[in-house]
């Protein structure tokens, strides 16, 4: 049996960049989770997608918890509105709380964090994930991770990283494909 998938975690950019339908994605996003009952785990932050998601689920009265860094939280960026905030002293920390909270997971554009994130997600679960590894959710809005989708095919075809490692990976580009994803029947 399947397990229940409750809690996401949202990998995302702390800037909205320049595209505005990353923004509107984002948003969407957030919205989507938090009216269906997701517990969405993220950053922490209130700027950029990060803030956006969460204002949105907020708005949407849903479940929301980050975790973030002392060092963000005395840059006063970390969002004092979402249901819980954890504090931790590094950022290592933070991306093993929020790798180990999981049962899914879903990365938007970002910049370097948002990709060592997923880095170290990927990492994780080749290393500890015997059998069906949760679903790693990458949001290909307007082509963003293209060039991510041909280096793991690079990867693969040089046969650096197996086929199977990457098969809980999936490429979408809509909510519709986020919730089939998230909640098959």
């Amino acid at each position: 049996m399947e397990k229940e998938i409750k809690n996401i975690t949202v990998y995302c950019g702390s800037r909205y960049g320049i595209n505005p339908a990353h923004a509107a994605f984002a948003g969407m996003l957030g919205e989507f989770l938090a009216k269906n009952g997701f517990h969405i785990i993220y950053g922490g932050g209130s700027i950029g997608l990060m803030g956006l998601i969460a204002d949105t689920a907020i708005s949407a009265k849903g479940q929301i918890t980050g975790i973030i860094p002392h060092i963000f939280i005395e840059k006063e960026q970390a969002h004092r509105g979402i249901t819980k905030l954890i504090e931790v002293d590094t950022m290592d920390e933070r991306k093993e709380k929020l790798i180990n909270m999981a049962d899914a997971f879903i990365v938007l554009p970002g910049g370097i964090g948002t990709l060592e994130e997923l880095s170290d997600t990927l990492s994780h679960m080749t290393i500890y994930c015997e059998n069906q590894c949760p679903p790693i959710i990458i949001a290909n809005i307007d082509n963003f991770y293209d060039p991510l989708k041909t280096l793991f095919g690079h990867w693969t075809d040089g046969e650096f990283i197996s086929k199977q490692a990457l098969q809980s990976v999936h490429f979408i580009t809509t909510i519709k494909e986020i919730k089939e994803i998230l909640t098959p029947v």
